[in-house]
């Protein structure tokens, strides 16, 4: 596994894969709410071995040499509460798709946009993306202002349904998202305590 940066915010700690952060992580991912805006394959796996998949799958990003995609385990600084995941992936098009993900419980609380402002900093200061772009499900109003606050715009409708090589195991309670997009010279980035502490 590649070396994953850690860095802090003012209330976050961006780090690595933990043994117990499946286990920690499966019941929030599993909360209907929080489903209502993501992408759920299919199966019979228990939430902790879906959390471990997921989360696994972001540490995995780190593989590439150069370095295009990264991503990470959101927690608190004050007590190690794992809050959420997230990250930035290359894409086809040489754009940085940014993705975070909170458990209910901690949504309205400034963590999200706290994460996407670090996450996109650290990004665009080791990738060269053109632009950094966000798939939203229409009706999720708090990552709408979270891609807004980096200075992303809407772009179009996109069927998200087509990144799947199989879209029948794949659910998603709306297969039309929103492309939210902005070019790297126009990324808003808010500084919130970031701090690189280890590479």
């Amino acid at each position: 596994m590649a070396k994953v940066a850690r860095i802090e915010t003012e209330r976050l700690l961006l780090r690595e894969q933990l043994e117990t952060d499946a286990a920690t992580w499966g019941p929030l991912a599993v909360d209907p709410e929080f489903r209502r805006y993501v992408p759920w394959r299919r199966g019979d796996e228990m939430p902790e071995e879906r959390a471990a998949r997921s989360i696994g799958g972001l540490m995995r990003r780190w593989q590439s040499d150069p370095l295009s995609s990264m991503g990470w385990v959101i927690t608190r600084r004050s007590d190690g509460q794992l809050l959420g995941t997230g990250g930035v992936d290359a894409t086809d098009d040489g754009d940085g798709e940014l993705d975070y993900f909170f458990g209910k419980p901690f949504w309205g609380q400034g963590y999200g946009r706290e994460a996407a402002h670090a996450m996109a900093r650290f990004a665009l200061d080791h990738v060269p993306y053109h632009r950094l772009v966000a798939y939203i499900v229409p009706d999720n109003v708090g990552s709408i202002r979270i891609a807004e606050g980096l200075g992303m715009t809407f772009e179009r409708e996109v069927d998200y349904m087509q990144f799947f090589p199989d879209p029948s195991v794949i659910e998603l309670s709306s297969s039309l998202t929103w492309m939210y997009v902005v070019r790297r010279e126009d990324v808003t980035l808010r500084d919130d305590g970031y701090r690189v502490v280890a590479e």
